[in-house]
This record gives structure tokens, sequence and C-alpha cells, in this order.
């Protein structure tokens, strides 16, 4: 047990009473400092508008130093069938198609490509620089993860193009008497045909490994009402190709009209005389004839419907006969017209003072372009005497290649 003395007990109660007035003295001196520091005179404003930071947008995969620097970027599908939209850090940059690539300048960068057959994305990490061309081929990857099988369609003997949609998107257009051949995604498809506002559709189910075929032409045979059409060139001397909507239907000819069958609705006819073409619209009803005569116009605008060579005029001065010749073109094609210039005249012989008879010709070559006419002036030497009279002079021959 331990002791404590009275000297040891003196100094632990004084120890104690020191203590608690210092504890004492610093909470007061604590309370008066707050109020102090509260105090509206002394309290410093606080700004309370929030600051707002305005940030830059820098695109996806970009250093922002280097936004004004581009570098080339060519994407392709090599040949698959196929027209996708191309997106580039998910903004779309254009559009490519089998044996169309799409080139175009992209910032200096990582970038990530992308294109879309159906459900099946191809995606590719690249990076940009200015000084090196950077090419994407999408296309075995897609022929091996969004395989296609082939497709045609057809629409008979039909007399008007038929505009065509695979899953409501338009592929194209189908002539009569033509296969549209196509490549389609495997899987299931709905192919539909429409003339105006009739329209016709099958389901299809397409494989890589095998041709798939659909001919409509009976369809449209028995349910798209028609209308009879009688296309005439009067009395124009010529064998004419006819088109109606830009379809080949037939040959017109003088004395012999082409009469056909034509659906419902509006269409364009059209013969054409090498480049010189002509178009009638027509509205064809069910049952009731239309008729269609390009002849008086043909006749007016169309002189010629073969290469010729004519003349246009002559002068005679002294022993010289100029002739003006106009080559004329009106095929589709350039040609090399030769034609030989003749005329005859007679002439007092220095001699014996007679008058004789001659002739005088000479050849002449010029390139004319398709469906174009030129003029060449061509000189004939009338030399052979005095008081020369010409007649008129004629085309003797023409060689046309």
């Amino acid at each position: 047990m331990i002791k404590i003395t009275p000297v040891a007990l003196i100094v632990i109660v004084g120890c104690t009473l020191v203590l608690l007035f210092a504890v004492t003295s610093i909470q007061t001196n604590k309370t008066t400092g707050d109020k102090t520091s509260l105090s509206p005179s002394t309290m410093p404003s606080i700004n309370t508008t929030k600051s707002v930071i305005e940030k830059t947008p820098v695109p996806v995969g970009l250093d922002a130093s280097n936004q004004s620097i581009k570098g080339p970027l060519s994407i392709s599908i090599g040949d698959y069938h196929a027209k996708m939209p191309v997106l580039i850090d998910n903004t779309n940059v254009g559009e490519i198609s089998g044996g169309r690539p799409l080139n175009i300048s992209v910032n200096e960068g990582y970038h990530v490509v992308q294109v879309c057959s159906g459900d099946v994305c191809e995606l590719v990490g690249i990076e940009v620089k200015s000084a090196i061309k950077t090419t994407i081929d999408f296309g075995e990857r897609l022929k091996r993860d969004a395989p296609q099988g082939p497709l045609s369609v057809s629409i008979g003997d039909s007399n008007a193009k038929m505009q065509l949609y695979i899953d409501n998107t338009s592929i194209g257009e189908v002539s009569p008497g033509k296969m549209l051949n196509t490549s389609v995604n495997e899987g299931r498809h709905m192919v539909r045909v429409c003339a105006g506002s009739v329209c016709k559709q099958q389901e299809v189910e397409i494989k890589s490994t095998k041709q798939t075929t659909v001919d409509f032409g009976e369809q449209i045979q028995k349910d798209i009402s028609k209308g009879p059409l009688t296309i005439s060139i009067g009395g124009y001397n010529a064998e004419l190709p006819v088109s109606i909507d830009n379809s080949s239907v037939g040959i017109v000819s003088l004395g012999k009209p082409l009469q056909i069958m034509v659906s419902e609705g509006r269409h364009t006819v059209k013969v054409c005389v090498g480049v010189i073409c002509f178009n009638e619209s027509v509205e064809i009803k069910f049952a009731q004839p239309t008729f269609v005569d390009f002849g008086e116009r043909l006749k007016k605008d169309v002189e010629f419907t073969q290469p010729t060579v004519r003349i246009v005029s002559s002068v005679l001065n002294i022993n010289r006969l100029s002739v003006s010749v106009e080559f004329i073109n009106p095929d589709k094609i350039d040609h090399t017209m030769s034609a030989t210039i003749g005329g005859g005249y007679s002439y007092v012989d220095s001699n014996t003072r007679e008058r004789k008879n001659e002739f005088a010709q000479t050849m002449v070559t010029r390139s004319v372009k398709a469906g174009t006419r030129v003029t060449q002036l061509v000189d004939l030497s009338l030399s052979r005497g005095s008081s020369v009279i010409a007649s008129e002079p004629t085309v003797v021959e023409v060689i046309v290649t």
C-alpha cells in the first residue's frame, strides 16, 4: 500500500487547480475568437455565382493539336455486291459499293471505321497519317460473315420497265425480256416489282450455293390491265427503233406501224434517227386505243437517215468552179466520209475555136462526228480552154467508213 505524505498531497491538489484554470481560459478565448470571426464587419465576401468552363469538343480518337492535318483514306468492299454507308467514329461519311471505293481525307490520329451489311457490321481501328495513304478492304470479311447468294428477277414480256425492291429497298429497274441479276445476303427476303401503283411480290430463301430465280411474268400478264398502242412514222422512209419508258419494244417503218399492248398509266414513247430522238407522252387506258404518229416531226427535223454528202452551192470563177459540199452524219458513231465531186462543162478550144465538152472531178475526205454535219469548200479546175460554161456539179460517189 502506497502512503501519500501531506506535502505530496498539497502538490497534487495544486497541479489539478492549475490544469483546470488553463482549460477554462482556452475555451473562453476560442468562443471569443469564433464570435469575432463571424461578425459582419470582418467576414470575407463569398461569390455565389457558379463558374462555367466552356469545353471545345474534340473528335473521338483525335489529338486536338492535329485537327487541321489530314491524311488520305480509301475504304472498299472488293467485289462484294452491296451498297452501304461508311461510318468513321460513328459519323456517316459517305457510301461504298462493289468496285467503287470511297476516297476521303481524315484528320490525323486514331479512328474506328465501320460498314454494315444488314445486321452484320465490320469495324476496324486505324491510325491516319498525313504522309501515308491508309487503305481498308472489307470485302473478304463481309463474304465470310455476311455471305450472299445469286438472285435473278424477270417480268416476262411486259411492255414497260418495273421498279425492283428487295425488303423495301430499291435495287433498280427490270426490263421486259431481260433478267436483272443481283446478289443478296443469305436468308429470307421479300422481292417486289411495281408498275405505278400495281405491285407484285414474292418471298424467297437466298442461299450462297444456290441460284434463286423469280419470274413475275404470268402474274403481271394476268393482273395488270393493258391498252392498245399504235406507233407510226407516216410517210417517212426509214426503219426506226421504238422504245417505251427507255425499253426497246420493236421497229416501225414506212407503211408498217408498230402495234403493241401496254400497261395502263402514263408512258413515254420514243423513236430515234441516229442520235436524234423524238418523245411523246401517252396515257394508256384499258381497252381504249392510243395512236402516236411521228411522221411530220421526222420530215421537218430529220432530212437524212443515213450518212450523206450533198452539194449546197457552187460558183464559177473563170476556169474554176468552187463547190460547197456538206457532209451529214446522223449515226450514233463517228465516220470518215469520202466524196467524189464532179461536173460537166464546155469550153472553146484555142486551136480549133470549136466548143467542146469535158468532165472534171476531184475527191474530198472529212471526219464527221456522230450526229453532226460539216461543210467543205472544193475547187474543180476547168482549164481546157476559154469561154467556160459549167453545168451543176454532182456527187459522183460516197464512201463511208
